[in-house]
């Protein structure tokens, strides 16, 4: 595990929330926005989600002097226990985001709990109006879930999908373009695209969306959209949990081929 640290380092900003406050306010002194990441999922005892609230919770307290996003997965808070369970924890940290101007982000995760997740990013937002959510463009229902979600007003971040979907690869990415135009179409309320592709990104330039990349990947990428006056947010991701992690993303070949291929992109299109 040692071994794998120094390489993981390049996509994890701390093993704890210490060790990232370096590189989190790196980045927002180079002018882009972040949204913090406290690794971790499926929670399966209350003392878990009890210990992922109060990180929470001292993030949002940490910076109340700056705007910031903050990425939950539901899971993490005990989705997976009892719905209730989670939309208590959430519904207190976003009443305390929303106290301090910043924004919560629901993770989209496995499809099991794509309706509770909506429903919870829904219900928040209608409370506090900061409150967005994560859409995945490998599921066939995620056009139903984005009208709906405009509907009510709240602000998506659209993604490919890191979990199993019912599209393929070829579909996913057609989906992906299609629903990032139909955001624009219907106003959605403040979209991202999160994605590396830079085929998709040349197809979806516009000032209308926010662009949003994980921590260490595509930083050419990053740099070129914010220097070109687009909203640049960063998915930072920091924890204790930071192995299995990165293993998911080194062991799947797909992730793997991913990861080394946009490093070389990076380095030899490193402005």
């Amino acid at each position: 595990m040692r071994l794998l640290y120094p390489f993981a380092k390049r996509f994890i900003a701390g093993h704890d929330f210490d060790s990232a406050k370096k590189p989190i306010q790196d980045l927002l002194d180079e002018g882009y926005e972040v949204s913090i990441d406290y690794i971790g999922e499926n929670s399966d005892s209350l003392s878990e989600c009890e210990k992922a609230y109060s990180q929470y919770v001292e993030i949002i307290d940490f910076y109340k002097d700056a705007k910031i996003d903050v990425s939950i997965k539901p899971t993490q808070l005990g989705l997976n226990i009892n719905p209730y369970t989670s939309y208590t924890y959430l519904l207190k940290l976003a009443k305390a985001a929303a106290e301090h101007g910043h924004t919560i982000r629901l993770d989209m995760e496995d499809v099991d709990v794509t309706t509770l997740t909506r429903n919870h990013a829904i219900s928040l937002n209608k409370k506090f109006g900061n409150v967005g959510v994560a859409v995945q463009a490998n599921l066939h229902r995620t056009k139903a879930d984005v009208d709906h979600l405009i509907d009510h007003d709240v602000s998506i971040r659209l993604v490919k999908g890191a979990y199993k979907g019912d599209l393929t690869t070829e579909d996913t990415l057609t989906r992906f373009y299609s629903l990032a135009w139909y955001l624009k179409a219907r106003g959605a309320n403040n979209p991202a695209v999160a994605t590396h592709d830079e085929y998709l990104l040349s197809k979806i330039d516009d000032k209308f969306y926010n662009y949003e990349f994980l921590y260490g990947i595509r930083r050419d990428l990053q740099k070129r959209l914010k220097n070109n006056q687009h909203c640049v947010r960063i998915y930072v991701p920091f924890g204790k949990d930071w192995f299995p992690y990165t293993l998911r993303r080194l062991t799947e070949w797909k992730n793997l081929k991913f990861v080394i291929k946009n490093i070389v992109k990076e380095f030899f299109k490193h402005e």
